[in-house]
């Protein structure tokens, strides 16, 4: 299931020994990432300033995002605390956000900083879940692909 990645714009991807991160976007306020194998600073950096750049093109519109983390392994603690913080900071900006994941350590980690985050992540348990979110989402949005 590729959550339309080939509908998406504006891809970034960042491989490192350990891990994987691609992201791209569907419409001016809706985002997918996907992570694969470890991630560590280099990868959150990247979520930082790719994020930054989505809230400037949603020029104030609440914003959507859709994290496929479904083969994501671990994350450095680092990048647990940095992103939330980042998070915490900009949370005013989106209307949803919704993560599929199955590692039971990234679970952990993202049931942490979702109570930072006022329970605004919704954990969904596969890819198909978070597919039939993301496919409400894109109907739902005028500028948004036809699916």
């Amino acid at each position: 299931m590729a959550l339309f990645e080939e509908l998406g714009t504006d891809a970034r991807e960042l491989v490192t020994p350990k891990g994987r991160a691609q992201l791209w976007t569907l419409a001016p306020t809706i985002y997918v990432t996907r992570v694969s194998g470890h991630m560590d600073e280099s990868h959150a950096e990247l979520f930082e300033s790719y994020g930054l750049r989505r809230i400037q093109h949603a020029k104030g519109a609440k914003i959507r995002v859709f994290h496929d983390w479904y083969d994501m392994t671990g994350y450095e603690s680092k990048c647990r605390q940095r992103l939330t913080s980042w998070s915490i900071r900009h949370l005013d900006v989106y209307a949803e956000v919704h993560i599929c994941l199955r590692s039971k350590i990234v679970a952990m980690g993202v049931q942490v900083a979702n109570i930072a985050l006022r329970s605004i992540m919704r954990v969904h348990p596969d890819r198909a879940k978070l597919e039939l979110q993301l496919r409400r989402v894109m109907r739902a949005t005028p500028d948004a692909p036809k699916i």
